[in-house]
């Protein structure tokens, strides 16, 4: 029997590489690939990556989070660091 897959090979992110000031600077995905954070967003607001989605900040600007699961080790803050 063939595995069907649903998701349509998208990605997600596993790690990620902070600023100084700890924000997330760029992100790796389950296939090697390195995003900076323009080129994630854009990923990101396409739907190619199934753990984050878009959302815009108080200061108008748009970012980038992970789906909340209610599973604290899935939050895109708490990726390991590559």
């Amino acid at each position: 029997m063939k595995k069907q897959n649903n998701s349509n090979k998208k990605e997600k992110f596993v790690a990620c590489r902070r600023a100084s000031d700890g924000s997330l600077q760029e992100f790796k995905s389950n296939s090697g690939k390195v995003y900076d954070y323009e080129m994630a967003l854009e990923a990101v607001e396409s739907g190619d990556i199934e753990n984050a989605i878009p959302f815009t900040g108080k200061d108008g600007q748009r970012y980038i989070r992970g789906k909340n699961d209610g599973n604290p080790k899935t939050n895109l803050t708490n990726l390991k660091e590559f």
